[in-house]
């Protein structure tokens, strides 16, 4: 549990900003949804995004639950590799792949998930592996936000699921004999009922193109998109009906199908990681203008997700009595009027040097961050209770130099 005193001590020792991962919350969150998915169905196998949290220490915990990973870059790959995922535990699921890409996934992942039929047309050049899926863009999607929608017809990803048996077919040609099937439509839902839609239509568009070329696919990756609260008003979703809802009809359909009992795959990023984290930083001023704003020194560079998507974090002031609530923009320090992390937040009197936490932050923070500016990446720990088990310091402006001269 990341408590004010673990905050304290780290601001102390690594200033601000920092992002602080609790490494026993992401194991329950690892442990949840496989037990959770399992009741419903044993032949469930789940594999963290490795792209929505990318630290070792956190990495660590998540092989030591059981669970396995989805990698989508060769740095993805090694990482998880070093972490100790034997390659029979790591997936690859890109797009727009380049042939070195894919060579590399050929030598670390143990399944590769296609964005399109091209991408296979560039994998025969280099290896034709023992087993194939494409990823199917399904005709729908849905997400927390608008850039967070990964499937319908403004999506860059995926094959169109009319030509499903175009992908499969040319495979087939090829000599590949084992196959699975792959969709991700959104990211951040927290509606049972829409996971096992999705789940449905798309083994519908395997059954009609498998049926006919005579495939039986040996897993189904439904993808990942299990939201989380990021606002008071909205409720965690309910994992238990979800994974209800999704093997009902999984099993309905691979029996409808004659599929057997393939393995079902998720790919849960931000469920697993994102309410495991925080993003600690300092005012740096106060400016009572057309809006009154606050300044931090973490800005759109440490956490982009507000900048990018509109997306919002609950503030917290943990060492700041709660008397009198203003309106306040919170707002960062980059030279972009989109830096604002949050619009007429209710928060107490603050001064230069108090401390703001950003919650929810363990998914798509770091990794998305940059040095735009020259302002230095966040300093990151993990920790399992109160022993600090990873630290990657802030640079200073002399080391992110050198990585120039």
């Amino acid at each position: 549990m990341i408590t004010n005193k673990i905050i304290k001590e780290a601001v102390k020792k690594l200033g601000t900003p920092i992002y602080i991962y609790d490494l026993d919350k992401v194991s329950e969150n690892c442990k949840n949804i496989l037990k959770t998915f399992r009741k419903y169905y044993p032949q469930t196998e789940v594999h963290f995004a490795v792209k929505a949290n990318s630290c070792p220490a956190v990495i660590k915990e998540v092989e030591k639950t059981g669970l396995n990973v989805d990698c989508s870059s060769p740095f993805e790959l090694l990482l998880s590799e070093k972490c100790g995922f034997s390659k029979d535990r790591i997936m690859y699921t890109g797009n727009y792949e380049s042939p070195e890409d894919l060579d590399y996934a050929t030598k670390k992942a143990g399944l590769i998930n296609l964005d399109d039929i091209s991408s296979f047309e560039r994998l025969k050049k280099v290896k034709i592996p023992e087993i194939i899926s494409f990823r199917i863009n399904p005709g729908i999607g849905k997400g927390g936000f608008e850039g967070v929608v990964t499937g319908g017809v403004d999506a860059k990803f995926g094959v169109p699921y009319e030509s499903t048996e175009e992908a499969y077919q040319k495979a087939l040609d090829a000599g590949v004999k084992r196959f699975g099937i792959h969709m991700m439509t959104g990211s951040n839902n927290l509606e049972p009922w829409y996971f096992a839609e999705i789940t449905d239509k798309l083994m519908h568009i395997a059954g009609k193109a498998f049926n006919k070329l005579g495939i039986i696919p040996e897993y189904v990756d439904i993808g990942g998109g299990f939201g989380i609260p990021y606002s008071d008003n909205e409720k965690e979703i309910d994992l238990d009906e979800t994974a209800r809802f999704v093997t009902e009809k999984f099993i309905d359909a691979s029996k409808k199908f004659g599929f057997g009992t393939p393995v079902l795959r998720l790919e849960p990023g931000r469920f697993i990681t994102g309410n495991a984290g925080i993003l600690v930083t300092k005012v740096m001023g106060k400016k009572l203008s057309y809006h009154n704003y606050l300044g931090v020194d973490a800005g759109m560079n440490s956490l982009l997700r507000p900048a990018l998507y509109g997306a919002v974090h609950r503030v917290e002031t943990p060492f700041v009595e709660k008397k009198i609530l203003k309106g306040t923009d919170i707002c960062g320090r980059i030279c972009e009027n989109s830096d604002i992390f949050s619009r007429n937040t209710m928060l107490p009197e603050l001064k230069e040097d108090d401390v703001v936490v950003f919650k929810d932050a363990g998914a798509y923070g770091f990794v998305m961050s940059s040095t735009y500016n020259g302002r230095p990446q966040p300093a990151e720990i993990a920790i399992r209770n109160n022993d600090v088990i990873f630290i990657r310091k802030r640079l200073s402006p002399e080391e992110m130099l050198s990585q120039h001269f």
